[in-house]
């Protein structure tokens, strides 16, 4: 009886290893890139007007409010994934509908200082940060809103503990001008499937914004062509 009971734990945590990983990395991430696609559709139909030479703030959300997309080709060709408003646990990270949120201490899209992002790297139900170590110096990310497209440059990655809380701090750890330059910063644990003793933190710079109505960076459409078409201003579209 012992024996069968043991054996029916060990088929069990095999099978949780195995279901695990096949969870997080096709059933959550093509949920993902379909929740994506459908909030850029809502966006797309409010054609904002953003007007020529500004780079627009995004207003401030709701708590665990969706309020834009990310989108990383180096994660992944289509890789895009929610990004929702507090880094709460139960209400965005650990949600398959989100599973990225904003430090709500830290600056939004288009204001300068520093927009601060927290995914899980290894979590049992969704992993959207499972492969920053794939970014390399160079490599674009792009944040999407109801505004258009804000793009970054990856730049640099560090290992922090925990409390090491200054990353999240307007202009953590990088040349630039606080109060005027602007960089994202995504969070993770560390190492990669063995806990949270550390932090990784990957900082981006700012290069540039393109309204919506102009359509995705060329860049993003050329590294995920599912991309194209997908964005066309409403006066663009085919009836």
């Amino acid at each position: 009886m012992i024996g069968e009971l043991l054996l029916l734990g060990g088929l069990g945590v095999l099978g949780y290893i195995v279901w695990q990983p096949w969870h997080t990395g096709v059933t959550v991430t093509a949920k993902q890139t379909e929740l994506s696609a459908q909030q850029s559709a809502r966006w797309a139909e409010e054609s904002r007007t953003v007007e020529p030479g500004v780079i627009p703030v995004t207003a401030k959300p709701a708590p665990a409010e969706a309020f834009a997309v990310l989108h990383v080709p180096a994660f992944g060709t289509t890789y895009a994934n929610v990004v929702a408003e507090t880094t709460d646990w139960w209400t965005v990270l650990n949600l398959d509908e989100k599973g990225i949120g904003r430090y709500e201490s830290t600056q939004l899209p288009g204001e300068p200082g520093n927009f601060a992002l927290a995914g899980h790297r290894s979590g049992p139900l969704i992993n959207s940060f499972r492969e920053v170590m794939n970014l390399r110096v160079g490599d674009p990310l792009f944040v999407e809103t109801a505004d258009g497209w804000y793009t970054y440059r990856f730049r640099s990655i560090e290992y922090v503990l925990p409390d090491a809380v200054d990353v999240l701090n307007p202009f953590p750890r990088l040349e630039g001008v606080p109060g005027e330059d602007r960089i994202l910063t995504l969070t993770t644990c560390h190492p990669k499937w063995a806990g949270s003793d550390e932090r990784a933190i990957a900082y981006s710079v700012f290069e540039g914004f393109q309204p919506r109505s102009d359509g995705p960076p060329a860049e993003l459409i050329e590294l995920n062509p599912t991309m194209e078409g997908t964005q066309a201003p409403r006066g663009d579209q085919e009836s």
